[in-house]
């Protein structure tokens, strides 16, 4: 990631907050490793969100059709859930495993069938159009317990 103080992109905002509530922000921020500007970024986000809903109410959310989507859309919350190459999840450059995916809609509270959807969706533009399908298993005790083929 580049440096944001020379970066053109980021710009510092500052002010005063009563002393007890900036050392917990800073003790809060290094128990959980995530930098203090990031959680900065993320309240502002939530914030100005929470101050401007009232006019944009009639705005539908993005809904994400792919792990990129979903990745993109959700960086901030996911920064701290522990899964590596966000970036080049979000610019859908690599994949994630099928463990990374399960943290990844476990932090966001994704239901079952939306994550079948959005997984479904990654890897239908993810895999060449020529191709007959992927024939996946769902293994019980060793055993191929059903077999379900997407194409």
């Amino acid at each position: 990631m580049a440096d944001r103080r020379r970066s053109d992109d980021y710009k510092q905002v500052s002010g005063y907050i009563p002393r007890e509530l900036a050392l917990e922000f800073k003790s809060i921020c290094a128990r959980l490793g995530i930098s203090q500007s990031d959680a900065i970024e993320e309240m502002i986000q939530e914030w100005l969100s929470k101050t401007t809903s009232s006019s944009a109410k009639n705005t539908l959310p993005e809904v994400p059709k792919t792990i990129a989507d979903l990745v993109r859309l959700n960086m901030k919350k996911l920064k701290r859930c522990g899964v590596k190459n966000l970036q080049a999840l979000a610019e859908g450059e690599v994949l994630p495993t099928p463990g990374d995916f399960a943290i990844i809609t476990s932090a966001l509270a994704i239901p079952e069938q939306e994550r079948m959807k959005i997984w479904q969706g990654t890897y239908e533009a993810s895999v060449y159009h020529n191709t007959k399908g992927v024939k996946v298993y769902r293994v019980a005790e060793s055993v191929k317990a059903d077999e379900c083929e997407y194409s």
